[in-house]
C-alpha cells in the first residue's frame, strides 16, 4: 500500500487472486481504506489470474469505499483477469478499461 498523492491509495499486487490469498487482499485493502481516501487503485498489472473468492473482496472493498463516498478503480489488469471482471458485469464499475 503506497500513497502516491493525499487522499489516493495504490494497491499493487501481484501474483495468483484466489481463496488462499483473498484474506491477505481484504487485508490490504481494509489499510489503504483506514483513512476514507478519495480514491483507492488495485494495480492487477502483475496478477495473471482472479477468481471469485478475489473479485468478492474487491466488491467488498467497493461497497466499503463507497459509504464515504470514495471510489475504488482497477487499473493495469490482464486479459484474462479483465475478462473475468467483464463476465462478472464489473468493467464498468470498476474503471476497468
Amino acid at each position: 500500500v503506497k500513497a502516491p498523492l493525499p487522499g489516493i491509495y495504490e494497491v499493487v499486487l501481484e501474483g495468483e487472486i484466489d481463496l488462499h490469498v483473498a484474506a491477505e487482499l481484504r487485508g490490504a485493502l481494509r489499510k489503504a481504506a483506514e483513512t476514507k481516501p478519495v480514491l483507492i487503485i488495485a494495480d492487477l498489472g502483475g496478477v495473471p489470474f482472479i477468481d471469485s473468492s478475489g473479485i468478492a473482496t474487491i466488491v467488498e472493498a467497493l461497497k466499503n469505499v463507497r459509504r464515504w463516498s470514495g471510489k475504488l478503480k482497477v487499473e493495469n489488469s490482464q486479459e484474462a483477469v479483465r475478462d473475468t471482471f467483464e463476465i462478472a458485469g464489473l468493467t464498468e464499475i470498476l474503471g476497468i478499461g
